[in-house]
């Protein structure tokens, strides 16, 4: 599992069970001797702004279920504007 699926399981979570996950995170480490103030903080959690995944191309592939096959043939309600 990449970090980034789970990153995105996370921030649907609601507070109280990001605080329960954060918790468990906190005892593994501990669990397995790892310091939390080893870890670095990037830039993107010092801001308060949300974590943001840019899509890239064919990043909205699968969206749109159906699309018309007359999709781009003019509609009759503007024939009287062309």
């Amino acid at each position: 599992m990449g970090t980034g699926l789970i990153e995105k399981k996370f921030e649907i979570l609601p507070d109280n069970l990001k605080l329960k996950v954060e918790g468990y995170i906190d005892a593994l480490l501990n669990e397995n001797g790892i310091s939390i103030s080893s870890l670095s903080v990037s830039a993107n959690e010092k801001s308060d702004e949300p974590f943001v995944v840019k899509p890239g191309f064919g990043g909205g592939k699968g969206i749109f279920g159906y699309m018309a096959d007359d999709f781009d043939e003019p509609l009759d309600d503007f024939k009287d504007y062309m």
